[in-house]
Parts: C-alpha cells; sequence; structure tokens
C-alpha cells in the first residue's frame, strides 16, 4: 500500500515558511509523528571558522527515555556515539544495529554501542544531512522497537531529516553577523590560498607581482580578523567565500 505523502509535503511548507526554530522543532515532531519515528535527535556542526563555531556540538533532541537522555546530555555521549562522529562520512543512512560493522571503531565507541544495547531503544536510523560551506549535521531516528520501516518511508525520513536541517540553516545563517566582505580579487586570491598555492605562485597565475598578491592577502587577514593561512582559507570556506 502506497503511503500517505502528505504529511511529508505539510512538513516540507512549513521548513519553508519557518520563522523561529521553535516553530521548526514543532513542526519536526509533528510530522515526525505520522511516522514510525518514536524518538529522535538531531547535531548541528558549525565549520571551522564560522562566526558561531566555538567547538561544540549543538544537540536537540524528543521522546527519548528521560533517564537515557539525561546520561546522553550529562556524558556528552555524542561525542562517541560513533554514527554521529562519522555522519559527515556517510553516503546513505545507516541503521543502529549496522554500527558495530563501521571501521576502526575505538574501545570507547564500542563501550558506547554496549551501553545503547542496554538501554533497549529498538532499532533506529542514523541520517547525515548537508548544507551549506560545510555546515553539516546528523540526525538520530528511533523506532522504538526492533522492526525496521519499510524502504519507502526511509526515504521520506531521509528526505526530511535534510529538508529540517536546511530549514535550520536558513534560520542560522539568518542571525549571524554578515560585516565580512571581500573584493572580487580578494576572493580569487584567497580561493589560490585555500588550494595550498605560494605567493609566487599565485602571482604566475594571475600575472601579479608578489608584493601586490601579498598586499592581498594581508588584507584578507585583516577582513577575515586571522593571522594564518589555514585559518584564513578555513573561514573563508565556512563563510561562504570559497566555492
Amino acid at each position: 500500500m502506497a503511503r500517505d505523502t502528505e504529511p511529508l509535503r505539510r512538513y516540507f511548507r512549513e521548513c519553508r515558511d519557518a520563522n523561529t526554530g521553535d516553530g521548526l522543532t514543532s513542526a519536526a515532531i509533528s510530522y515526525y509523528g505520522t511516522t514510525t519515528v518514536a524518538m529522535g535527535s538531531y547535531m548541528h556542526s558549525p565549520p571551522v571558522g564560522a562566526d558561531d563555531f566555538d567547538g561544540q556540538i549543538r544537540v536537540g533532541e524528543f521522546g527519548y527515555p528521560p533517564a537515557w537522555r539525561e546520561t546522553y546530555l550529562r556524558d556528552r555521549l555524542h561525542l562517541i556515539d560513533p554514527l554521529a562522529r562519522r555522519a559527515a562520512k556517510l553516503a546513505r543512512p545507516l541503521f543502529w544495529s549496522e554500527s558495530r560493522s563501521l571501521p576502526d571503531l575505538t574501545p570507547e565507541e564500542r563501550r558506547y554501542l554496549d551501553r545503547v544495547s542496554a538501554e533497549k531503544l529498538g532499532e533506529g536510523l542514523g541520517i547525515p544531512v548537508f548544507g551549506p560551506a560545510g555546515r553539516n549535521g546528523y540526525v538520530a531516528l528511533g523506532f522504538g522497537s526492533p522492526e525496521r520501516p519499510e524502504a519507502d518511508e526511509i526515504l521520506e525520513l531521509q528526505a526530511a531529516a535534510q529538508m529540517g536541517h536546511l530549514a535550520y540553516c536558513r534560520l542560522l545563517l539568518k542571525g549571524l553577523p554578515r560585516g565580512v566582505r571581500l573584493s572580487a580579487r580578494e576572493r580569487e586570491i584567497l580561493r589560490w590560498v585555500a588550494r595550498g598555492r605560494t605567493n609566487n605562485q599565485i602571482a604566475d597565475v594571475l600575472s601579479l607581482s608578489r608584493n601586490t598578491v601579498e598586499t592581498y592577502i594581508r588584507r584578507c587577514f585583516e577582513k577575515l580578523d586571522v593571522n594564518d593561512r589555514v585559518s584564513a582559507a578555513l573561514r573563508g570556506i565556512a563563510l561562504g567565500m570559497i566555492d
């Protein structure tokens, strides 16, 4: 029997029209209530160099048993959750039960998986989500039983997770400062810096003098508030100045 896709379409519209994070969260919980999902969490990772980067991962959740929720947040278990840690490298959603087959699991990660198994949360799905300028995240959806959803629902859940992530990125970016502006030439030179070219190589490519290139790079450093080439490249990528 074909799934009713109206709840998903409605959720997409709500993501498009959301003006606040709370509104987006309410829309997500309402949508997942129409699926086999019993619990879920969302982790957002600001990229290095972004204005909101502080080395922390933002975590939101719903539906988990209170004791497990408290333990997960208190012990910062997202830092050793093997699916969450590898989310940006995943090419498809993975079931929680597939976590033990991930390559190079650390002893700490194996102990985490043992803790999750002891909680008897049932089967779940880990979904990598991707956003602008490396602003990626991870969505974990638990079903509260060993049963897996059908293939079509998995595709639907993946689409919903990605749409929700992009909507959150839109709201987040709207609230961040936009004070950094580079000229077209500064952006061009920063792009070459990010590719590892030396000042002499950049000068040759762009038919400029070395001194001119150095002047542009100093301007980039000042505008981006950095002191080295690596930091400049990372900040440029995080701010969407390098494509």
